[in-house]
């Protein structure tokens, strides 16, 4: 009977091993196409025989463990590989918003808008005294102002979407932290009551660490109870069933602009980021959007101040009787060059000449006016300037308004323009200038000059004919500029865009790179973890065959025993 006994066992032991293994298959079958899922075998290991006994036959089979075949270390090196590629699909998707904003598809554009400015003033250098051409030359300006301004103002928003999608990317991050800390205590507890992992378990933790990895780089480490503790860099984010939480605070970068700034929620240190999607967003927000924003402002202060310093020792079709700045002085007291003044455009030493004309007699009197700017003491200043002007410039008074704002008031009978101007006080102060503003925020066409068209100084002599300055702005395109470190302002700006384009497409390459390197680990994991039909297919068989012979073993045991019995009976 023993020896019956012993093999009931063993076919029982082959019945249960095969419908387990049996099980699996069909497991791994139904989730051949769950990308999240971790193929599974069934861990077989014959069952030794009793002790004591003659025979050392053996006990039949048992399951000893359902394994999740994994790799750890293509699991590790494919989240690095997701992280990267995350963070080149948004940085590629953030420079291709840029590269649209400084090169739009169509005519109106920055470039367009440029060459037909200075174009509309080589018109008027050829017809100076004509309204219509006076007028084009301010719709010109208008365009262009609003051009850079929409353009600054696209790329701010740009700048804004990036925080957007930084404060969305954590507030996902943060929930799939906290579920990985929830998983960890549910894992450890499952694993320590059985013999096997927990193997939906951990494919449920293993997927939102892929997902936790899209967003930002993370490395993590198994301890001996089954959980996973979560590092960026070398700070920690999950330790076994605790998150710390990450969270974003605004803070301001100056010049209006403010960042998304990413931090530990539990004490508020500033996380860093080295790849994800949120590497990505901070490398195109950062470095791409705001060059741009510094070369825009860079490209429309050096316009604004070049045009003015031209336009500025011109003379339009009539005189003023009066005059105010366009900048305001901060404290007129303090030199012209220094910070204290606040001017946009410094001043530097040099002479001025203000033309005052008798309207009754036509007599023009033109008189010089020194700035000292060499630094080395006494320099001008704004009061010692309309100080000067007064006592040097006959029927012209010259007075500093409350605002810091230099005023220039004719005499009854007269009027007053301006000539040559070495110390590009004139502009510097704002005084005949065509731009207001200080870069692209702001820069428009002064007010006195829109609503006067006649005040356009295209003319260098005030002669009738002379268009000689409106030449000279028109050429200014082309003019290198040392503000620009010697371009002019068009190479300038097609020095932005195609910056702009090399970044594009070096990072549309680096994307490119990023998917390859992936699809190859991809590829390495599904070799592993991945589930193959046919291999399922081949062991379906063997494991059906397996449980179809033990049951007709068994079957024949049954028939021993029953002769058995019968001869016993």
């Amino acid at each position: 009977m023993p020896l019956t006994t012993s093999a009931l066992q063993i076919g029982r032991s082959a019945l249960l091993s095969y419908q387990a293994a049996l099980q699996v298959v069909g497991n791994n079958i139904a989730n051949a196409g769950n990308a999240s899922y971790t193929r599974q075998s069934t861990g077989l290991a014959a069952i030794p025989p009793s002790s004591g006994t003659t025979l050392q036959i053996g006990n039949g089979v048992g399951v000893i463990a359902i394994q999740r075949n994994v790799s750890d270390a293509v699991e590790s090196r494919l989240r690095q590989s997701r992280s990267d590629r995350a963070s080149a699909e948004s940085e590629d998707a953030a420079l291709s918003r840029v590269e649209s904003i400084l090169n739009p598809l169509g005519d109106s554009n920055l470039a367009g808008e440029l060459q037909a400015f200075f174009d509309s003033f080589a018109g008027l250098q050829n017809n100076p005294e004509n309204v219509a051409a006076r007028r084009l030359v301010l719709s010109a300006g208008a365009r262009l102002a609003q051009t850079i301004r929409q353009t600054r103002a696209d790329l701010l928003a740009a700048r804004q979407q990036a925080n957007r999608e930084i404060e969305f990317s954590v507030g996902q991050a943060n929930q799939l932290a906290a579920q990985v800390a929830e998983l960890n205590v549910r894992i450890v507890t499952a694993e320590s009551a059985a013999q096997s992992p927990a193997a939906a378990l951990r494919d449920q933790r293993d997927d939102l660490l892929r997902q936790l990895s899209e967003i930002v780089g993370i490395s993590t480490r198994e301890q001996p109870g089954g959980a996973v503790n979560v590092y960026i860099g070398n700070e920690p984010l999950v330790f076994f069933g605790t998150s710390r939480g990450l969270t974003t605070t605004t803070e301001s970068v100056g010049a209006g602009r403010f960042d998304a700034v990413v931090r530990f929620a539990s004490n508020n240190g500033r996380v860093a980021i080295g790849s994800g999607r949120l590497a990505g967003l901070t490398a195109a927000r950062d470095q791409h959007v705001d060059t741009q924003i510094e070369r825009l402002d860079r490209f429309a202060a050096v316009l604004i101040s070049e045009v003015n310093r031209v336009h500025s020792q011109g003379q339009g079709l009539s005189g003023f009787t009066s005059l105010t700045a366009g900048y305001p002085v901060g404290d007129p007291a303090s030199a012209l060059t220094s910070a204290a003044a606040g001017l946009p455009f410094a001043p530097r030493s040099g002479t001025f000449y203000i033309d005052v004309r008798n309207t009754a007699t036509g007599t023009v009197v033109r008189t010089a006016v020194h700035v000292d700017a060499d630094g080395i003491g006494g320099d001008t200043t704004l009061n010692s300037l309309a100080a000067d002007i007064s006592s040097a410039v006959d029927n012209l008074t010259a007075t500093v308004q409350a605002d810091g704002t230099l005023s220039l008031s004719a005499a009854d009978g007269f009027t007053f323009q301006f000539a040559s101007d070495s110390s590009n006080v004139l502009a510097s102060l704002g005084l005949n200038a065509y731009f207001s503003g200080r870069d692209a925020s702001d820069i428009a066409v002064s007010a006195d000059i829109a609503s006067a068209p006649e005040r356009l100084a295209a003319s260098v002599s005030g002669l009738p004919g002379d268009g000689a300055n409106a030449g000279r702005i028109a050429a200014l395109i082309e003019s290198p500029t040392t503000s620009l470190g010697g371009a002019s302002l068009l190479a300038f700006h097609q020095g932005s865009v195609g910056i702009q384009a090399v970044s594009a497409a070096a990072s549309r390459s680096g994307l490119q790179a990023a998917d390859a390197i992936l699809s190859a680990l991809v590829a390495q994991r599904e070799a592993v973890s991945g589930v193959n039909l046919d291999e399922e297919a081949v062991k379906l068989v063997t494991y059906q065959r397996a449980y179809e012979g033990a049951a007709r073993y068994l079957s024949v045991v049954d028939e021993l025993l029953r002769t058995l019995l019968g001869l016993v009976g």
